[in-house]
C-alpha cells in the first residue's frame, strides 16, 4: 500500500497526531512502500530547520524511515540517502539535493549552473556561457 508524505512525518515526528495511527499501520500491513516524491517532501521538512521544533538527524532519519517504508522503484533509495547526506553535510537545498543524490548514485554528469555539484564532487559541464573568468 502507498503512503503520502503525511505517514512519513508522523513517524519522524514523536509529538505528531498520527503518530499512533502510522504506528499501528505499521505493525498491521506489511507491504507499505511510498515514492521518492514523498521523501523529498521530508527533505524539506528537514530543510525548514529554523520554523521548526525539533532537531532532526537527516541521514539517520531517512535511513530509519527507509528500513520501514521502501520506496518504489528501490534504486531511488539511494538518491534519497544521498541526498539526506547532502542536505545535512553540505547544507543544499532540498531539491538540489535530491538532484545530486540521483546524479550521485547513477555516476552520470550533469548539466547546470548549480554550482553546489562541484563542492559536493559531481561531474558538473557548465550550463552558464563561459565569461572568461
Amino acid at each position: 500500500m502507498y503512503v503520502e508524505t503525511d505517514f512519513l512525518t508522523a513517524l519522524v515526528k514523536d509529538d505528531d497526531w498520527l503518530r499512533e495511527s502510522a504506528i499501528r499501520a505499521l505493525e498491521e500491513h506489511d507491504d507499505l512502500h511510498t515514492s521518492i516524491l514523498a521523501y523529498a517532501e521530508v527533505l524539506v521538512l528537514f530543510y525548514d530547520r529554523e520554523a521548526a521544533e525539533y532537531e532532526i538527524d537527516a541521514p539517520k532519519a531517512v535511513a530509519n524511515l527507509l528500513e520501514l517504508v521502501p520506496i518504489v522503484p528501490q534504486h531511488h533509495e539511494d538518491a534519497v540517502l544521498a541526498a539526506a547526506a547532502f542536505l545535512d553535510e553540505y547544507e543544499m537545498t532540498p531539491f538540489d539535493a535530491l538532484h545530486a543524490g540521483v546524479i550521485a548514485t547513477s555516476e552520470d554528469r550533469v548539466l547546470s549552473t548549480e554550482r553546489d555539484y562541484d563542492t559536493v564532487g559531481l561531474d558538473r559541464v557548465p550550463l552558464e556561457p563561459n565569461t572568461g573568468e
